[in-house]
């Protein structure tokens, strides 16, 4: 196992997080300063959801950030629509089967904690020609938006479609 996961539910784990995410800001965006990070962190986090990815000695390498929203897009913690606002993982697993592991995870736990969502979006910088690729697989394409890095496509598949491409055998490994 290259990593474990584990939901973000104490003071100690939001340090965690707010720790490597200041650490790997320029990951989220190349030109976020200390003050955009933080600033980021105050208006997302009494929202957000958030999973910490952690090697084998309890050391963060990554997160996935998400929130619930109703139909007409607000805040929701029963709501529909599971939007996933950032997921950052060290470079050095981007490539590793603990992608797929952790997108699985998060899809699973998302069921677990909310049976109400019907669709799952999310988006990928518009520049980015793998992650298009990859994310054309599962999702569709519904929009663009400018976002920190630039203008990024917006995804949205249904949330029942997700898990069963996720938890289908072929993608076990």
């Amino acid at each position: 196992m290259l990593g474990k996961f584990r939901m973000c539910t104490s003071d100690a784990d939001y340090a965690k997080f707010t720790l490597y995410f200041i650490r790997h800001r320029r990951e989220f965006h190349p030109f976020f300063t200390l003050y955009d990070t933080l600033s980021h962190i105050f208006v997302t986090l009494p929202h957000a959801r958030i999973i910490l990815v952690e090697d084998l000695n309890d050391d963060v390498i990554g997160w996935g950030h998400y929130q619930y929203y109703s139909a007409d897009y607000q805040d929701d913690p029963q709501g529909e629509i599971v939007l996933v606002n950032s997921v950052i993982l060290d470079q050095k697993f981007r490539s590793s089967r603990l992608f797929i592991h952790g997108f699985r995870h998060l899809a699973n736990q998302i069921a677990e904690e909310n049976p109400s969502i019907k669709l799952f979006q999310f988006s990928a910088r518009e520049d980015h020609p793998y992650l298009n690729r990859l994310y054309s697989k599962f999702a569709q394409p519904i929009g663009k938006r400018e976002g920190y890095n630039g203008t990024e496509n917006i995804y949205s598949t249904e949330f029942e479609r997700l898990l069963f491409y996720l938890n289908h055998p072929n993608t076990r490994n």
